[in-house]
């Protein structure tokens, strides 16, 4: 199976949201990456998906996937929802969706149950190892996090 995470869509009027949706993917796909057990496209192929008007399925096909992740974030002071949507390219179906209501400052337990669900959905069988990488924090610091995310974002803009 292959896969293209694409940059989850900040639905936020505020632009300075914009490092969530590129880092969220960016995580998911790393972590997703570590298990070996599907291929994942980089963030390099599908951080030009940034636009709210992306087609999930047309980047797929451009991408040459099976699969799709599309999501979309909103936030509200220190509340967070994500919403995601796992599509079959070839007809366009949804195999599993989710949403995910969380502190803000808890988006490292939102990152970890959104990937171990998605490798669930993808109905991966993965070892104990394999799960711990899923999983893996680089770091408990929100704030060090988010600082993390924007240089990424702006990183991959120079």
């Amino acid at each position: 199976k292959s896969i293209a995470i694409l940059p989850f869509r900040s639905l936020n009027a505020d632009a300075n949201d914009d490092y969530l949706g590129i880092g969220m993917a960016d995580t998911l796909i790393t972590r997703l990456s570590a298990t070996g057990r599907v291929l994942v496209r980089p963030t390099s192929a599908v951080q030009k998906y940034t636009s709210l008007m992306h087609d999930p399925i047309l980047a797929g096909n451009e991408l040459g996937v099976d699969l799709v992740l599309d999501g979309s974030i909103q936030r509200l002071g220190d509340r967070i929802r994500i919403t995601v949507r796992l599509v079959r390219v070839s007809d366009g179906a949804s195999l599993w969706a989710e949403q995910f209501d969380e502190s803000f400052t808890n988006i490292f337990a939102v990152q970890d149950s959104i990937s171990q669900r998605m490798a669930d959905a993808l109905t991966l069988k993965l070892t104990g190892e394999e799960r711990k990488r899923l999983v893996k924090r680089d770091t408990e610091n929100t704030e060090a996090y988010q600082a993390y995310l924007k240089g990424r974002l702006y990183w991959s803009k120079w």
